[in-house]
Protein backbone atom coordinates (compact mmCIF):
# COMPACT_ATOMS: atom_id res chain seq x y z
CA UNK A 1 0.00 0.00 0.00
CA UNK A 2 1.47 2.87 -1.02
CA UNK A 3 2.00 5.88 1.96
CA UNK A 4 -0.01 9.17 1.01
CA UNK A 5 2.17 12.42 0.41
CA UNK A 6 2.35 14.92 3.52
CA UNK A 7 0.14 17.67 2.81
CA UNK A 8 -0.30 21.09 4.06
CA UNK A 9 -4.01 21.98 5.18
CA UNK A 10 -4.76 25.24 3.41
CA UNK A 11 -8.16 27.26 2.15
CA UNK A 12 -9.11 27.20 -0.76
CA UNK A 13 -8.76 31.19 -1.55
CA UNK A 14 -5.09 30.77 -0.40
CA UNK A 15 -3.96 28.37 -3.34
CA UNK A 16 -2.49 30.26 -6.42
CA UNK A 17 -4.34 29.79 -10.04
CA UNK A 18 -2.82 26.99 -11.86
CA UNK A 19 -1.73 25.09 -8.42
CA UNK A 20 -2.68 21.59 -8.05
CA UNK A 21 -4.23 20.46 -4.88
CA UNK A 22 -5.81 17.73 -3.10
CA UNK A 23 -9.47 18.01 -2.15
CA UNK A 24 -10.19 15.81 0.88
CA UNK A 25 -13.84 16.19 0.62
CA UNK A 26 -13.54 13.93 -3.31
CA UNK A 27 -10.28 12.15 -2.44
CA UNK A 28 -9.01 13.56 -5.66
CA UNK A 29 -6.33 16.46 -7.17
CA UNK A 30 -7.37 19.54 -8.80
CA UNK A 31 -6.30 22.61 -10.71
CA UNK A 32 -7.39 25.57 -9.53
CA UNK A 33 -8.53 28.05 -12.34
CA UNK A 34 -9.95 30.51 -10.89
CA UNK A 35 -11.21 32.61 -7.48
CA UNK A 36 -14.33 30.09 -7.47
CA UNK A 37 -13.67 27.02 -9.17
CA UNK A 38 -11.16 24.24 -10.20
CA UNK A 39 -10.61 21.61 -12.26
CA UNK A 40 -10.30 17.44 -11.39
CA UNK A 41 -6.86 16.05 -12.76
CA UNK A 42 -7.44 12.45 -11.27
CA UNK A 43 -9.57 9.58 -11.19
CA UNK A 44 -12.37 10.57 -13.63
CA UNK A 45 -11.27 14.09 -14.27
CA UNK A 46 -9.46 15.36 -17.32
CA UNK A 47 -9.02 18.98 -16.28
CA UNK A 48 -11.58 20.09 -18.70
CA UNK A 49 -14.51 20.42 -16.94
CA UNK A 50 -14.74 23.09 -13.78
CA UNK A 51 -16.54 22.40 -9.77
CA UNK A 52 -16.88 25.01 -7.36
CA UNK A 53 -15.11 25.45 -4.42
CA UNK A 54 -16.08 27.75 -1.54
CA UNK A 55 -13.52 30.42 -0.41
CA UNK A 56 -13.13 28.92 3.19
CA UNK A 57 -13.00 25.21 1.38
CA UNK A 58 -10.18 23.21 3.61
CA UNK A 59 -7.99 21.46 0.57
CA UNK A 60 -4.63 20.53 0.71
CA UNK A 61 -1.05 20.94 -0.81
CA UNK A 62 1.51 18.37 -1.27
CA UNK A 63 4.64 19.27 0.55
CA UNK A 64 7.08 17.25 -1.34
Amino acid sequence: MATPSPRRPVKFCDVDLGQRFYDPISDEYFVKQSASMAAMVTGMGDGTVPDEFEADDIVGIDLN
